[in-house]
C-alpha cells in the first residue's frame, strides 16, 4: 500500500499556565512477537491478555506476527515490516515480550504489579494522536508535547497502524487462536523510526501522516500508535494512540523526592477533564512508618483516606499530597487509585509517589515472575536481609523493589545510598536488566558498596552472552563483581563453609544450604560455582562442604567494595549464621578499613575487647605495633566519640567506657592513611 508522510515540526507552541510545568502521564509499551501456528503463543498469551484487558486505558500494546514456526495471515499481509521489527529487537523465538524496549521474555512474565509500577510514572513528553478520515484515506496527526527536558541521548519516532482486534471464525494457522488483539498493520515510519528531536519546554512537535484503510481492515478497529525511543538503548520514553482517553491524570512535581526528618514535603498530582464535569473515586494506599504524617489536599478539603471528589469540565486540577518523615528511615510509599465513576469503558489510572529519607543502606528486591519458585509459592526472602542489618546494629536501612530504585535513580534521588543488598534469590533476568546494571555501574563508579546473593546470576549472564551475544551483564559480572562464573550447579554441595583464612568472613560458622525453593525436588536447586577472578583486589570468602568448589566472593577498589554470594541468603539455613553474613558484610561495607591494605599491611594488630559486653571499662588485645597508632571509637552512626593515642609496640589498650551510653560501638586502628578492621563493642548500664 503506497503511503504519504508529511512530517511538520512546530518547535515553539506554547501551553497554558496551568499545564506549562506539568509532567505526562506515562504509557508503557508492549511489544509483542506471535503468530498464529505457534502453540507457545496459544498457551501464554492469555495470561498477557486478561492482564492487558484489566490495564487498556492505562498502557498500550501492539502485535508483531512473524514468519515462524507455520502459516499466518497477519504476517502475510506485510512481512516485509514484520522481518523488519524483528531484525530491529533481535528476536530469535516466539512467544516474546518488549516492554518499554527491554526485552523480558515470555509474555506470562507480565505482571499487574509491573504495570502498576510502570504506569505511575511521568514523562517528560506527552504523546497526543487525532485522526480524521475523508472517504478511503485517513490523516493522522501526533502531537509531541514538551513537559520537560528529555534525557541525554538521541530519540527517534515510530508511528504505526494497528488493527485493535482481528477475529476468524476459525483458527487461521496451526495453535487453535482465533482472536489477535492489536495487530501491527503497516509502519508510517520505517520499522527502525525516524530521527527525533523533542521541542523547547512547553513546545510541540507535530507529525502528519496519510494511509489508505485497506478493504480487509475493520476501519473502526484501525488506529494509530506512536512512540519516542531512544535511538541507543532502544527504552521508550512514552506513547500515544488514536483512543486514548480524554481523561487523564499526570505529574505537576516529581513523584519521587528525598526527604528529610521533620520537613514536610508535597507531590503534586493534577488531573485533566474533558468537556464534561466528572465525579472521579480516589483509593488511596500508604506505606510509611507509623511515625510519619500523611495528608492530601483537593479543592481546600483535607484528606487522610479515600475520598470522592468533583471535577468541572474542561479543567486541570491539582491534588496536593504532605508527607513529613521522621527521623525512622524508609522509603514512603503512596498510591492512588483514580476511578472514573461516570465511565465505567475506563479502567482506574494508578499514581503512585515515593519519598526517601534517612536511608544509607539500601535492600533492592529483584522483581521478576520468572524462576522464583511459583509454582510452590513465592518466598518472602527480603526479611532476612532486615533481620540481618538489625543484627549488624544498622538504623538507616530500608527495603524497595529494583523498579523503584530505577526510578529513583533516573532523578538523582538515591546520593545518600551508600551500601546497596541485592536480593535476587531465585529470580531471573537479574543482571542482564540493563537498567539496573547500570544503574549500579554508576552507584559503584561513585564509591558505593553492594552486596549481591542469587543462586542463577552467573548462569543468566553468561547464558545471555553465549546464546545472544549480549556481553554487557557479563563484563559487569567479570569487572565488578570481579568474579568468574564457573558452573550452574557446585555438584555435591550441601554445605555453605566460610574461607577461614579471609579477614571478614573467615569465622562465620558452616550453614547446610537449604533446598527452600523445591520441596525436595532437584529442578530448582542450583548454588553456583564462582571464582574470585583478580587476585589482588578479589577474594574467595565461602566454599561448598569446605573443598575448592567456591559459592562467595569479595573485592575491593580504591571507589569500591563488593560482596557476591552464588546462593540466595535464604538458602543459608543458620539464621545465626545467615545473621553473621550480614553482620560482617555491614561492618565491611562501613568503611573502616582499606581491606586491600588490612589484607597486605595491617592484619592482626588489633584484637577483641574484654570484658564485652562492658560495663565501666574494657581491655583491647594489640600486637605488632611498629609505630604510632590512634584508636578511634564511633557509634552505630558513624560518629567519633572517642580518640587516643597508642604507642608503637602497645600490646593492650585500656578503654574506659563509664562516660558512653547503652549500645554497640564499634573500634579501629589507624595511622592517619591506613585503618584496621573494625571491631564491635556492646556497653551495657
Amino acid at each position: 500500500m503506497k503511503k504519504n508522510i508529511y512530517l511538520f515540526l512546530f518547535s515553539v507552541i506554547l501551553f497554558s499556565s496551568n499545564t506549562l510545568f506539568a509532567q505526562a502521564k506515562k504509557y508503557p509499551l508492549f511489544e509483542h512477537f506471535t503468530q498464529a501456528s505457534c502453540d507457545p503463543c496459544a498457551a501464554q498469551n492469555p495470561a498477557f491478555q486478561a492482564i492487558y484487558l484489566a490495564n487498556e486505558s492505562n498502557v498500550h500494546h501492539i502485535a508483531y506476527h512473524t514468519s515462524w514456526p507455520g502459516y499466518d495471515p497477519m504476517y502475510d499481509f506485510n512481512p516485509s515490516e514484520s522481518e523488519g521489527i524483528v531484525s530491529y529487537y533481535g528476536v530469535t523465538g516466539v512467544p516474546n515480550m518488549i516492554f518499554d524496549g527491554k526485552n523480558i521474555g515470555s509474555p506470562e512474565n507480565v505482571s499487574e504489579d509491573l504495570i502498576n509500577n510502570a504506569a505511575t510514572l511521568y514523562s517528560p513528553i506527552g504523546i497526543y494522536v487525532n485522526e480524521v478520515t475523508a472517504g478511503t484515506t485517513r490523516t493522522a496527526t501526533i502531537d509531541i508535547k514538551s513537559f520537560g527536558s528529555m534525557p541525554a541521548g538521541e530519540y527517534i519516532v515510530k508511528a504505526v497502524v494497528v488493527e485493535k482486534l482481528i477475529e476468524y471464525d476459525s483458527a487461521p494457522g496451526g495453535n487453535g487462536e482465533t482472536e489477535f488483539p492489536n495487530v501491527m498493520r503497516n509502519f508510517l515510519t520505517t520499522t527502525s523510526g525516524s530521527p527525533f528531536v523533542a521541542a523547547a519546554v512547553g513546545g510541540t512537535n507535530t507529525l502528519t501522516f496519510d494511509y489508505e484503510l485497506d478493504p480487509i481492515w475493520n476501519e473502526e478497529q484501525i488506529y494509530v500508535l506512536a512512540w519516542v525511543q531512544n535511538a541507543e538503548t532502544k527504552e521508550v520514553i512514552n506513547s500515544g494512540s488514536t483512543f486514548d482517553a480524554e481523561l487523564y491524570t499526570g505529574f505537576s512535581s516529581i513523584n519521587f523526592e528525598k526527604g528529610t526528618p521533620a520537613v514536610g514535603h508535597s507531590f503534586v498530582t493534577t488531573i485533566t477533564t474533558g468537556a464534561t464535569s466528572e465525579t472521579i473515586s480516589l483509593d488511596v494506599t500508604t506505606q510509611q512508618p507509623g511515625d510519619w504524617t500523611f495528608e492530601y489536599e483537593f479543592d481546600g478539603t483535607t484528606y487522610t483516606d479515600d475520598a470522592t471528589i468533583s471535577v468541572d469540565a474542561n479543567t486541570s486540577s491539582d491534588i496536593t499530597i504532605h508527607v513529613t518523615p521522621s527521623s525512622t528511615a524508609a522509603i514512603g510509599e503512596y498510591k492512588f487509585e483514580v476511578i472514573y465513576d461516570g465511565h465505567p469503558e475506563l479502567t482506574s489510572q494508578k499514581l503512585n509517589h515515593y519519598l526517601i529519607s534517612n536511608i544509607t543502606d539500601l535492600i533492592v528486591n529483584n522483581y521478576s515472575a520468572f524462576g522464583d519458585g511459583s509454582p510452590y509459592g513465592t518466598w518472602d526472602t527480603e526479611t532476612g536481609y532486615i533481620d540481618g542489618l538489625n543484627t549488624a546494629g544498622s538504623i538507616n536501612h530500608g527495603a524497595t523493589t529494583d523498579i523503584i530504585y530505577n526510578f529513583g535513580n533516573q532523578y538523582n534521588k538515591l546520593d545518600e545510598i551508600k551500601n546497596i543488598y541485592f536480593n535476587v534469590g531465585w529470580t531471573f533476568p537479574a543482571l542482564t536488566k540493563m537498567d539496573v546494571t547500570n544503574n549500579f555501574i554508576k552507584f559503584l563508579d561513585n564509591g558505593g558498596n553492594l552486596f549481591i546473593a542469587g543462586q542463577d546470576i552467573g548462569w543468566e549472564v553468561d547464558y545471555y552472552d553465549t546464546e545472544f551475544g549480549i556481553s554487557e551483564p557479563l563484563n559487569f559480572y567479570n569487572d565488578y563483581l570481579h568474579t568468574d562464573f564457573v558452573s550452574d550447579l557446585a555438584s555435591g554441595a550441601t554445605e555453605f563453609t566460610a574461607v577461614v583464612e579471609d579477614a571478614w568472613y573467615g569465622e562465620i560458622a558452616t550453614s547446610t544450604i537449604a533446598d527452600v525453593y523445591s520441596s525436595g525436588a532437584d529442578d530448582f536447586y542450583f548454588p553456583e560455582q564462582i571464582e574470585a577472578n583478580d587476585e589482588e583486589i578479589a577474594f574467595n570468602i565461602f566454599s561448598y562442604n569446605a573443598g575448592t568448589k567456591y559459592g562467595g566472593v569479595r573485592s575491593e577498589t580504591e571507589t569500591y567494595k563488593t560482596v557476591y554470594l552464588g546462593i540466595g541468603l535464604e538458602m543459608i539455613e543458620d539464621i545465626n549464621v545467615r545473621n553473621a553474613v550480614m553482620d560482617a558484610t555491614y561492618l565491611y561495607f562501613k568503611g573502616n578499613i582499606d581491606g586491600i591494605a588490612f589484607d597486605n599491611i595491617v592484619k592482626g594488630l588489633l584484637g577483641g575487647a574484654q570484658p564485652n559486653p562492658a560495663v565501666n571499662a574494657t581491655t583491647i588485645t594489640l600486637s605488632n605495633l611498629d609505630k604510632n597508632y590512634v584508636i578511634n571509637v564511633t557509634d552505630i552512626t558513624g560518629k567519633i566519640v572517642l580518640e587516643d593515642n597508642i604507642q608503637a609496640g602497645a600490646d593492650s589498650y585500656h578503654l574506659n567506657t563509664s562516660g558512653l551510653n547503652s549500645g554497640m560501638y564499634f573500634y579501629y586502628l589507624t595511622d592517619g592513611q591506613q585503618r584496621t578492621q573494625t571491631e564491635k563493642l556492646n556497653v551495657v548500664k
